[in-house]
């Protein structure tokens, strides 16, 4: 080749490798930019790159790098870093023989939020483990590290970590702060220091103190085959005085992730343990060994298997003791077999051993396929039961139970004996216990069942059909001396009333899924309320029952002076009592009939009254009260009468809802409770083509008598769900009480409120209930209340409205004037408004959210609080439902610094269980000569 030829190549050569030298710097950075977006639509991730700077032949800067996952996704990842620096190996960008594709990685201020997705996406995409792997480098360092990690109820939180590691020397792990948040365990780690391998893909980190007592030796993570979504992981802690050998690996298997977990553990102090992790409950023993396997997938337990086998000795936690437990099972092929369950404490000994097949349907849980065999003999109960968590205080005894069952294709077979003396159930003492239950291919028969204590028994026995229509028969009678022994068997809703007396049981009844029927009977002999004043009394009941009706036949309360009986009927849809009759020292003084059309099971799930009624009702009450001396009633079923007064009446109502009728007369002759002052009241009402027709009046004391007269709309409605009161149309009513002294009311009328005053006024309501017309006027002098507190009043209503003539109050040395209004056109929306004459101070120091429970007035204001004029004070609410509000109107024209603002509003506190505050406003003193 002539000389000029080779002079013009090696010069094209040279110009072109220059024009490459200079171009590197672009082509480099967007090589990296196409890379991030090839990558991150091959693994799913949107990558963001931020300023990128390639120096010659130096390493690639990136500002800023974020990572962030697709919504299908099975993780939900979120990586961010303010610095990235690449050295890249660019023979491996060509050749996939060459190494990795960076020979050193350096990560500042890397943070990292890793979250499991639950439920997984429909359409989930795999995690990016090829991202992954292209990370990986012969160096790196990872600086600032912020991780947070989620799955289910665990989380993990790390705190300015720092790793490193070189293929040619040891690097380092260390952390701030290290917090793990688990249903097991709630721990943080402080100031983590430890050493670091990085060997063929393999990182070992070791040397690493937890805490007093948790060291790690080493924990070594295989990544060369992360990009196949596989890693394997060894772990050797010393752990509290003892060894904990962990290995782990798990693999993709299709959509399918499998789990290969073995370990070993000996010679653990539980007591080091609870130390060390701050368990709330110290405990005591040790792990004397254990060993544990497991292979296949975490959520598909039916085509895994695994193993267990551990021993506990000399346990102690909270006040549970055990001397040895020992527990081994295994897993194979839906099979769970217990090769052996003992626990030993003391005198105690328990051993279950048997096999147990997983169902593959959920319906297959009522048809399960098993062996077992127990043994135990225990000889202190109440030790025992208290290692379960129950109060050792409940049970005592010596019971010994011995049997084996099996069940396969719906066939049950076996036998359980068990018997016992000296007992206590639930502080219920039981003398003897005798028990035996027969399994028959589908069928429990309870031969016998015998507990005796002194003079009282329980007997019984059933037949249980544990397939089909699970029908079951069976008997039991009880015959008990005094109740109170055996409240720990009852109900707390009876336990708490803490019967006291003798009691009779027989029940006799069969059914199935669908229907049942039996016959009861119950006896009592002087029984009584342990903390109630009611006269020991016997009851007898004795009726029958089906899956929709239950009829007493006989229904009879009765003590030496009066007596309650009935036939009663509870049915699905209603609620009935037949000649339904009370009487007082053999004198008739109550009678009649009832039937209300109310389904009693939803009345007591508090579904309302309305809610309860059957879908087409037909109510029939008639009940005569004849004269009765209430003190002679009281003296004949309490130990401390607190009635007086005379008492007769009438009530009758029947029909359906749209066209009921009835009537019903009360009268109360010198009426009173305890030692309160007497009341005398007539009520005569009657209802009629959906109008509710009032007369009435009462008179408390020396008090004028306080009169009502008028007609009501009030009708019964079908709606969607249930039905509801209609009250649209007239209403025409007057109301009078001329002069009502307050100090001489009963409590239970006023609740407390007034000791003393005088109320008068005189209303005419007309118009509708739900925008009532009023007229008339009413008054309060000198209402009494509180500590020295008084309040007097004029209201004037004008038909949709209200005026406040004047308020006064006095309370210490504030004196309050004020006047205002009341609009009530809407009951839904009643506004109430009040003017102070003179300035007031709002002294409370409520802040936003605050509920208020109560007022007060003073002529100082507290400490620490700025008080803030007010100029109006409103309150709104609804007449029929909570909550109602108070608001606060700064007064403009105020000389204050602060600048006028919206009225501040606060709820009244109406839940009991609500912190409310006092709502203080500060009134200038005044002196009363």
């Amino acid at each position: 080749m002539p000389r000029k030829k080779i002079f013009i190549l090696l010069a094209s050569l040279l110009g072109t490798l220059v024009l490459l030298l200079c171009l590197a710097p672009l082509l480099v950075a967007g090589g990296l930019r196409l890379w991030a977006a090839r990558v991150g639509q091959r693994e799913g991730l949107s990558i963001e790159l931020g300023k990128i700077t390639a120096p010659l032949l130096r390493p690639v800067v990136i500002e800023k790098i974020r990572v962030v996952s697709q919504p299908n996704a099975p993780f939900g990842v979120a990586m961010e870093s303010g610095r990235v620096e690449l050295d890249l190996n660019l023979a491996a960008l060509f050749s996939n023989t060459r190494g990795r594709l960076l020979h050193s990685l350096t990560v500042d201020a890397l943070s990292v939020d890793l979250r499991e997705k639950s439920p997984a996406p429909a359409s989930s995409a795999r995690f990016a483990w090829r991202f992954a792997a292209d990370l990986l480098a012969d160096s790196f360092k990872i600086s600032a590290a912020q991780l947070h990690v989620e799955n289910g109820e665990t989380v993990v939180d790390l705190k300015n970590g720092t790793l490193s590691g070189a293929q040619i020397e040891a690097g380092i792990f260390t952390a701030e702060k290290l917090t793990v948040d688990s249903p097991w365990l709630r721990k943080t780690f402080f100031s983590l220091r430890g050493a670091t391998s990085w060997q063929e893909s393999r990182l070992t980190l070791g040397a690493l103190s937890l805490a007093r007592g948790l060291d790690l030796d080493a924990i070594s993570i295989d990544l060369s085959h992360i990009a196949e979504s596989r890693i394997d992981l060894e772990m050797a802690l010393d752990a509290f005085g003892g060894k904990l050998r962990a290995r782990v690996s798990s693999d993709d298997r299709g959509a399918r992730r499998i789990w290969d977990v073995a370990g070993s553990a000996s010679e653990i102090s539980l007591a080091q343990m609870s130390e060390a992790l701050d368990w709330t409950d110290r405990a005591n023993g040790s792990l004397r060994a254990s060993r544990f396997t497991f292979r296949g997938e975490a959520t598909n337990l039916s085509e895994a298997t695994a193993s267990v086998w551990a021993e506990v000795t000399g346990l102690t936690w909270r006040d549970r003791t055990a001397d040895t437990i020992m527990v081994g099972a295994s897993l194979y092929n839906r099979e769970v077999e217990i090769e052996q369950l003992y626990v030993k404490q003391r005198n105690n000994q328990l051993t279950l051993t048997g096999e147990f097949v997983l169902p593959q349907h959920w319906a297959d849980l009522l048809r399960p396929d098993f062996r077992g065999n127990i043994s135990a003999s225990i000889n202190d109960l109440g030790d025992f039961a208290r290692l379960f968590g129950a109060s050792p205080s409940d049970f005592a005894g010596k019971i010994a139970i011995n049997g084996s069952v099996n069940a396969r294709d719906r066939k049950v077979g076996g036998t359980l004996d068990l018997s016992g003396n000296g007992l206590l159930f639930f502080r219920a003492p039981v003398e003897s216990l005798n028990a035996k239950l027969t399994f028959k291919e589908s069928r429990l028969e309870i031969e016998r069942v015998e507990l005796k204590q002194k003079n009282d028994s329980f007997q019984g026995k059933a037949s249980i059909d544990l397939a089909g229509e699970r029908q079951y028969s069976g008997s039991f009678n009880s015959s008990i001396s005094e109740m109170t022994q055996y409240a720990g068997f009852l109900p707390e809703a009876f336990a708490a009333a803490r019967l006291g007396g003798r009691l009779e049981l027989n029940w006799t009844g069969s059914g199935n899924n669908s229907a049942h029927s039996g016959t009861f009977s119950a006896r009592g002999r002087e029984l009584h309320p342990q903390s109630s004043t009611l006269v020991p009394f016997d009851a007898e009941f004795e009726g029958d029952y089906s899956a929709d009706n239950i009829f007493f036949r006989q229904f009879h309360l009765s003590n030496p002076h009066a007596g309650f009986s009935a036939f009663v009927t509870v049915a699905k849809d209603y609620f009935q009592l037949q000649t339904l009759r009370l009487d007082v020292n053999g004198k008739p003084k109550l009678q009649g009939n009832v039937f209300i059309p109310v389904s009693l099971s939803k009345l007591l799930a508090r579904s309302g009254w309305q809610a309860a009624l059957s879908d087409d009702p037909n109510f029939d009450l008639d009940v005569t009260l004849d004269p009765m001396d209430l003190a002679e009633f009281a003296a004949a079923v309490t130990t401390r009468p607190s009635l007086s007064g005379q008492a007769a009446g009438k009530l009758e109502l029947y029909g359906i809802p749209a066209s009921l009728e009835g009537r019903s007369e009360i009268h109360l002759h010198d009426f009173a409770w305890e030692n309160a002052r007497r009341v005398t009241a007539d009520l005569d009402a009657g209802l009629a083509a959906g109008t509710f027709s009032v007369k009435a009046n009462a008179t408390a004391g020396s008090s004028d008598p306080v009169t009502l007269e008028g007609a009501i709309p009030l009708r019964l409605q079908k709606r969607e769900s249930s039905y509801g009161l209609n009250t649209e149309g007239p209403i025409s009513a007057t109301l009078s009480f001329p002069a009502v002294f307050l100090g001489r009311l009963p409590r239970f009328l006023t609740a407390g409120i007034f000791d003393d005053g005088i109320l008068s006024g005189q209303l005419a309501i007309s118009n509708s209930l739900g925008q009532p017309r009023i007229l008339g006027d009413v008054h309060l002098i000198d209402g009494q209340f509180g500590v020295g507190a008084s309040l007097s009043a004029q209201v004037t209503f004008a038909g949709p409205a209200a005026t406040i003539e004047f308020v006064q109050l006095k309370q210490s040395a504030t004196h309050v004037f004020a006047r205002g209004e009341i609009d009530f056109q809407d009951l839904n929306a009643v506004a109430l408004k009040l003017f102070p004459s003179a300035r007031l101070l709002d002294a409370s120091g409520l802040d936003p959210g605050d509920c208020v429970a109560d007022f007060a007035f003073s002529s100082s204001a507290p400490k620490f609080v700025s008080p803030q004029p007010v100029e109006r004070i409103d309150l709104h609410g609804s007449l029929f439902a909570a909550p109602w509000t108070i608001s606060l109107t700064q007064d403009p024209t105020a000389d204050t610094e602060a600048p006028a603002s919206s009225p501040r509003t606060f709820p009244f506190c109406w839940d009991e269980q609500a912190h409310g505050k006092t709502l203080t406003l500060r009134a200038a003193p005044v002196t009363f000569p």
